[in-house]
Formats: C-alpha cells, sequence, structure tokens
C-alpha cells in the first residue's frame, strides 16, 4: 500500500507525463508555467506563438514545481535566484530529456520545460534537409585542431546536431570531453562535465581541468560571454578540436559578436575552421535543417574584409528561405 508522499509523486509524475506527451504531439519545444495568486496557466510553444494548453490551482504548481527542482537536483531551497537543470522522463517507454529552468518573479517562481523532441543520436545527413551538407562537417571534422562554431536562434536544432557530430568523432576513437549547462544528454564514450557555480565549476575553470584530462575532442555547451569565449578560444589554440555553440541570427554576425567578446581577428584567424547558422524547416512532416557556413576560405576572406574593407558576399538562408506562419519553407 503506497504512502501519501509515494501517491503524490506518481499524481505528479503522471502529470508530467501527459503534459510532456500532448505537448510533443503538437511538435512544442517548451512547456511555460504562467503562475498568478489564483491559478497556474500552462502554455507550450509551437512555431514561436505561446498557446494555451491547461491550468491548474497555484497549490498544486507550487507542490508540482517543488516535485520538479527535486527530480531536477535543483537546490530546494532556493526560490529568489534562477536555476538551470534537467531531467529524464519516459514518454511511451521512450526516454526524453528535459531541461529545466526557474525564474522567480514578483510572487512566485516561474518554470520553465524545455523538450528534446529529436534523437541526438542521429546520423548528420538524417538530421540535414540537403544531405550533401554532409560533407560541410566530415571533412573539417578530419582535422585534429580548431574552432568549428553551430550558431543559430533558439530552438533550431544546434544541440542536436552537435551531439550528432560528438558521436560521429567518438566512432573514430577520439577522447571526447564537454563542458555543458546542463549536460542534455548523457552519452556512452564521453566524459561529461555539468557547469556548477556553487562548487565553483565554470566554463572558464572546467575548460582549465578538462585541458589536464587529456582529450582529443572538447564540447563547450554554449558560448555567452567572453570569458567563454576566451576559454574556447584557448582551448583551440592549445591543439585540440573544439565545438561550441552561439545564439547567432547568421554566420557573419557570429564573427562580429565573437569580436564583441573582444577576441582579436588574429585569434579569430588562427582558431576557427567552420561557422554554420541554422534553422529549422518541415520536409514530409519530419523536422529537418538547414544551415549557411563560413568555411575556413570564407572565415579568413570576412576577417580580411573586417580589417580593410572590400567586397565580401556569401549565401545567407535568408536567400533561399521564407517564412509563413506555420514554419520555414524552402523556397521554389
Amino acid at each position: 500500500m503506497r504512502t501519501r508522499k509515494e501517491e503524490s509523486i506518481v499524481n505528479f509524475n503522471n502529470f508530467l507525463e501527459k503534459l510532456i506527451l500532448e505537448a510533443k504531439s503538437q511538435y512544442a519545444t517548451d512547456i511555460h508555467f504562467l503562475v498568478n495568486a489564483s491559478c497556474c496557466l500552462i502554455k507550450i510553444r509551437v512555431n514561436e506563438k505561446l498557446i494555451a494548453l491547461t491550468e491548474v490551482d497555484s497549490v498544486y504548481y507550487q507542490k508540482l514545481s517543488m516535485y520538479i527542482k527535486f527530480i531536477s537536483h535543483m537546490n530546494l531551497n532556493i526560490s529568489k535566484s534562477p536555476q538551470s537543470s534537467a531531467f529524464n522522463i519516459n514518454i511511451n517507454k521512450i526516454k526524453t530529456r528535459i531541461r529545466v529552468s526557474t525564474l522567480p518573479s514578483f510572487e512566485n517562481e516561474s518554470i520553465v520545460l524545455r523538450i528534446n523532441n529529436t534523437n541526438l543520436n542521429e546520423e548528420i545527413k538524417k538530421l540535414l534537409l540537403f544531405e550533401e551538407q554532409e560533407k560541410v562537417f566530415t571533412n573539417i571534422l578530419n582535422q585534429s585542431t580548431g574552432l568549428i562554431l553551430i550558431t543559430g536562434p533558439t530552438c533550431s536544432g544546434k544541440t542536436t546536431l552537435t551531439y550528432s557530430l560528438l558521436n560521429y568523432l567518438k566512432d573514430k576513437s577520439l577522447a571526447i570531453v564537454t563542458i555543458e549547462d546542463p549536460v542534455e544528454q548523457f552519452e556512452q564514450g564521453f566524459v561529461q562535465l555539468q557547469i556548477n557555480e556553487n562548487a565553483g565549476v565554470n566554463y572558464e575553470s572546467g575548460v582549465k581541468e578538462i585541458l589536464r584530462h587529456d582529450p582529443d575532442v572538447i564540447l563547450i555547451g554554449e558560448i555567452r560571454d567572453a570569458k567563454t569565449a576566451k576559454a574556447a578560444i584557448r582551448a583551440s589554440l592549445t591543439g585540440h578540436l573544439v565545438i561550441s555553440t552561439m545564439h547567432a541570427t547568421d554566420a557573419l554576425k557570429a564573427l562580429y559578436r565573437l569580436l564583441e567578446f573582444g577576441m582579436s581577428i588574429q585569434d579569430l584567424e588562427q582558431t576557427l575552421i567552420l561557422v554554420t547558422n541554422q534553422r529549422l524547416t518541415i520536409n514530409e512532416e519530419t523536422k529537418k535543417i538547414i544551415l549557411e557556413y563560413l568555411n575556413q576560405i570564407k572565415i579568413l576572406e570576412a576577417l580580411t574584409y573586417m580589417k580593410y574593407g572590400g567586397k565580401f558576399d556569401y549565401k545567407k538562408i535568408n536567400d533561399y528561405l521564407v517564412s509563413n506562419k506555420d514554419f520555414l519553407v524552402v523556397k521554389k
């Protein structure tokens, strides 16, 4: 016979399973919990719009939020500071990774769940709309040093593509170490370090420790600031292949953003070997990645343009994509 506490856990878990299952069925990327004094409105993000899904009373939400923080290994005593983590949950017997972000508001704590809808072990070419673009990555992954930068807006498939690249490299019997915030998906064959500010583990200090761990390939989850950018550059200058992600609207602007972080043009010339920018599009009811890229030759050309001026041009995603109210589609 179950205790009241065990019944509550089963109740919360069943509620989350049903909620995430419904969100996945509508191809949602996020679940938002918007709480006020009387109730909590639950919305899902579909094609960049928030859609109301259901609501629960505020008392139930307070208990549910504690359960979510518990299974995400967050600090249950912290409600006035943001936290981020992740948990796994079985949806139709399939393990799904859920990222969790908490943010204190005026009277309550807001929670957003990010759903990983795709298989992070998918082959590179199966993720791409144009399968021939696989060579963009496989050719560059033969190099043993340099920085590969995967960019795009939120929910453009950066994590999915990044893990696909890591699995490709893993098959080459290389030592792979990642530092992430949080770890998106636990993988066999990787050493995965999670950011823990309370324990003094951030991107800057973590990369220093990773370099002592004899890696061949380093994944830095996301370049968000100057310190992380500097850590990525330093790691690639020490003779390692480094992969990282960054938010940017196109590949060229990613270079400008690195310069804004204080990186020198000389640093970028010595380290960057590939910069991509991507979006998700729908093809035969399946989400596919469509991307633009700057290879090493184009990167050097662009950086020369930045130093001395002159003409620089490349084909942007927006040159062959249009957007309608539902999703991105390829121009005819």
